[in-house]
């Protein structure tokens, strides 16, 4: 599950990954 998240921040760009995992 995480691993996915780190995926789609990646694709979205390193620069919040916080946001994508508050968003989940």
């Amino acid at each position: 599950f995480l691993e996915e998240v780190q995926q789609i921040a990646k694709e979205k760009g390193e620069k919040c990954p916080t946001k994508v995992t508050n968003e989940v």
